[in-house]
């Protein structure tokens, strides 16, 4: 399911991508056999994330991110490396959550947001060439996004506005608020967030958008993202997504709208009032790039859409392609094509995409990208990894050149054997093609049958794919690879990488469906003679959550199962759950739980009906303070198995929203998983 807020999204994607694969045996007899790491050694790893060019395109500026374990949490580092040799330079270690690094448009200076002590996070700025970072911003509330106009000295902002009440209101209890469609852990009135301009010669700043609208904060419900204002080419503009108010479950509720720098009346670009995300203004003129559902509905792919400033109506540049378009795109400096990343298979897949025809995929030399940027020169920057490959910073000089590798944060890790992985496909029984990620033993002996672990993953506009650090799984593929398990990962129906029709076959089939298709893929692998069929285990997080609790509610064969921040009531998930959830289950489900075309889904497509059925030993892992899942659900099905005397175990994580979000406890969380499934598989 869905994150609760932007920031708290990308602390997400950071988080699960902690992992290393762990070393394959190597022939036997071998004493010299690479050792397979444990837990511990998946902190090895650095993380790469935001490259952006340079306004020459001669540069690119970087974030890494490694564990520090002594003070729990991740330590950033602000980098540039230059296109024409030489060794990345360090220009900033060690400020909190430092993150989203733009280059001034002189090319002297980068900024970024970061925080200092227990501020909250505000723009700064340090030369190129490296000094001393300076704070450019002053916003009592913090920074949200920023972006900086074309010709430079403006800065555009996002900040939320003041609490409603005093402190003093709030000591005397005269703090009663409406509740609106928002998630339950709410303790104060939603707070709109607003763009300010800030002109740097002067420090003056004004507020250019104004409540009850507010710019979109939380995590919208199928597709699309929290995106920073977009300047037109001619400074005079703004465009970005604007939320009909800041319940933060309405973010479907969302437009692109483009007001002006100086103020005044915003212009509505589109026919639409919802799930449109993510609005960026072409690198001259006044076209405006988008995201925005393919059909039918909502659930389905997301498309790029093309519309223009002073132009009602769009076009869906990217319909050919059948692919859900990530918030990872980007203009080509002409302005006629935009290259956007998108799951295909058990791949990921950089594609150029013209205005007008098909869209092409672009060479990336057998990695699949996880972040991308595109120079003034057309030269396009992308982070790149691979199952056995740790990720690295790469350049496409231009679209179809061979990659070049730019960093080596990681090459401790080249020398490593890996467990094999590959691709699987396969029919359900409705005739629905299917395909996963099949990731044999350490060790793999033909003619042998192994337990399996069953990995869902969540979304469910998602997909299992070959990544280095494997998204929610993180290490737990190599781990358990090296326990001897075949570590199976279906990406059912609803998962984003074989087209439209796949994704929406998901409508109003939230669980039989998803479920067939899983349970095709198991017999794909009995049938090949690679499967103990007394030892199946069934593991997922979030709607990979959801999907285990069906599972383990509808069959009788598993020998243990995890449910991660799992959904089990869709009833409670409508009503109490934040992060666009309750959108969500509306337009997956058909409507609300009061609707009478869609009352009868909400009973008998949610696991907790049938939790009275379950026999299998069950660990719940929930955090204290999701708002995408909200605990109760995992309170409803933990008191569901211990009143029955089923094996259950339930661990709450202090703080955690829809994942750990430190370190220390994201170890914890997947130990939690790995000792549960081993003790079970083991014998």
């Amino acid at each position: 399911m869905k994150r609760s807020s932007s920031f708290s999204h990308l602390l997400f994607v950071l988080l699960v991508s902690v992992s290393v694969g762990i070393a394959a045996v190597g022939p036997q007899g071998r004493a010299a056999s690479p050792p397979a790491p444990t837990l511990r050694a998946f902190r090895r790893l650095v993380r790469i994330v935001s490259p952006v060019f340079s306004p020459a395109g001669g540069r690119i500026a970087f974030v890494t991110l490694r564990v520090d374990t002594v003070h729990n949490r991740y330590r950033p580092t602000l980098w540039v490396e230059r296109l024409d040799g030489g060794r990345a330079r360090a220009l900033v270690r060690g400020m909190r959550t430092l993150a989203e690094p733009a280059w001034a448009p002189n090319g002297r200076t980068i900024t970024f947001l970061a925080t200092a002590a227990s501020s909250p996070p505000e723009i700064y700025a340090v030369a190129a060439s490296g000094g001393t970072p300076r704070r450019l911003s002053r916003a009592p509330g913090g920074v949200e996004q920023y972006a900086w106009s074309l010709h430079g000295g403006r800065i555009a902002y996002v900040t939320p506005d003041p609490p409603r009440f005093s402190s003093r209101a709030r000591r005397l209890g005269r703090d009663l608020f409406a509740v609106h469609d928002d998630d339950d852990l709410i303790t104060a009135p939603p707070r709109p967030s607003e763009i300010w301009i800030l002109t740097l010669h002067s420090g003056a700043v004004h507020e250019i958008t104004h409540k009850p609208t507010s710019v979109l904060e939380g995590a919208p419900p199928i597709g699309g993202s929290v995106s920073a204002p977009s300047w037109s080419a001619d400074g005079r503009w703004i465009v970005y997504t604007r939320q009909r108010d800041a319940d933060d479950s309405d973010t479907d509720e969302t437009t692109i709208v483009a007001v002006p720098a100086s103020g005044g009346t915003a212009r509505v670009l589109t026919a639409r009032r919802s799930y449109e995300y993510d609005p960026f203004f072409a690198p001259h003129g006044n076209r405006v790039a988008y995201l925005c559902p393919h059909g039918p509905g909502p659930v389905s792919d997301m498309d790029l859409f093309v519309t223009r400033l002073g132009r009602r109506g769009s076009h869906d540049v990217s319909a050919d392609l059948d692919r859900n378009i990530a918030t990872t795109y980007a203009w080509m400096p002409d302005g006629r094509a935009l290259v956007a990343l998108a799951d295909d298979g058990v791949r990921s897949r950089l594609y150029l995409q013209p205005l007008r025809g098909p869209g092409r995929i672009l060479p990336t030399g057998g990695l699949n990208p996880l972040d991308l940027a595109v120079s003034a020169r057309g030269a396009i920057a992308f982070v790149g990894d691979g199952a056995a490959r740790a990720p690295e910073l790469y350049l496409l000089a231009c679209p179809g050149a061979k990659p070049r590798r730019l960093t080596r944060f990681n090459r401790i890790f080249r020398h490593d054997a890996w467990p094999r992985s590959v691709a699987v496909v396969w029919h359900a029984p409705d005739g629905m093609l299917d395909d996963g990620i099949l990731t044999y033993p350490l060790g793999y002996r033909p003619g042998r049958r192994y337990p399996l672990v069953v990995f869902s993953h969540g979304g469910p506009e998602a997909a299992s794919t070959e990544h280095f650090d494997a998204g929610e799984i993180g290490p737990l593929r190599d781990l358990f690879a090296a326990h001897g398990d075949l570590v199976f990962e279906p990406n059912y129906r609803g998962s984003d990488n074989l087209g439209n029709a796949h994704l929406h076959a998901i409508y109003r089939d939230p669980g039989a469906g998803p479920d067939s298709d899983i349970l095709a893929g198991i017999r794909l692998l009995e049938k090949r003679g690679l499967v103990d069929p007394r030892r199946i285990a069934a593991v997922g997080h979030s709607y990979g959550g959801y999907m285990t609790a069906w599972l383990i509610g509808h069959q009788h064969f598993w020998r243990c199962a995890v449910v991660a921040d799992g959904v089990t009531d869709w009833t409670e998930e409508y009503e109490l759950a934040g992060a666009g959830n309750m959108a969500w289950t509306r337009a997956s489900l058909g409507g609300s739980p009061w609707n009478p075309r869609s009352r009868r889904l909400y009973v008998t497509g949610s696991p907790i009906t049938d939790a009275g059925r379950i026999t299998t030993p069950t660990l719940i892992l929930s955090g204290t303070a999701d708002v995408t899942v909200p605990i109760a659900e995992s309170f409803a099905l933990y008191h569901a198995l211990a009143a029955r005397h089923v094996p259950v175990r339930f661990l709450a994580i202090p703080g955690a929203y829809h994942m750990p979000q430190d370190p220390n406890q994201l170890a914890l969380f997947y130990r939690a998983i790995e000792h549960w499934v081993d003790r079970y598989l083991a014998h």
